[in-house]
């Protein structure tokens, strides 16, 4: 099963795009600061670091992933928000072909059975929030 994680602690909802610019059946991928060690959003000003995540819109539903292949931690992608196979059923890892269900699981490849890190996401006011 794909770990659901909170990326902050806070409760604080953070916007990620705007529903308007996610089409189905498209993935996105996109940045995000403010994250300390703990998984947790600090305010600015304070030491940050980065997050990079996988935004699919596969159907009615939206998953939020970290981009990081789960056989040896690379990003999926080679070319940007180029996530997706062929067909555009699943994610593929462009470095050694993991390939992943809606769900995050691995389903071919060289990590089956691990899963990509997933994200709490909810849609508010016209926009994707994580949170």
């Amino acid at each position: 099963m794909p770990t659901e994680d909170t990326p902050h602690k806070s409760g604080k909802l953070i916007p990620l795009i705007a529903l308007d610019n996610l089409k189905a059946g498209e993935t996105k991928g996109i940045e995000i600061e403010h994250v300390d060690d703990d998984n947790g959003i600090k305010d600015s000003g304070k030491e940050t670091t980065r997050l990079d995540l996988i935004i699919w819109h596969q159907g009615d539903a939206i998953r939020v992933f970290k981009n990081a292949c789960p056989h040896i931690g690379l990003p999926l992608e080679t070319f940007p928000d180029r996530f997706l196979t062929a067909d555009k059923k699943h994610l593929i890892c462009s470095a050694h072909a993991a390939t992943f269900n809606l769900d995050g699981m691995c389903i071919a490849g060289p990590c089956p059975g691990k899963s990509l890190t997933e994200y709490k996401t909810m849609r508010l006011d016209g926009w994707l929030m994580l949170g």
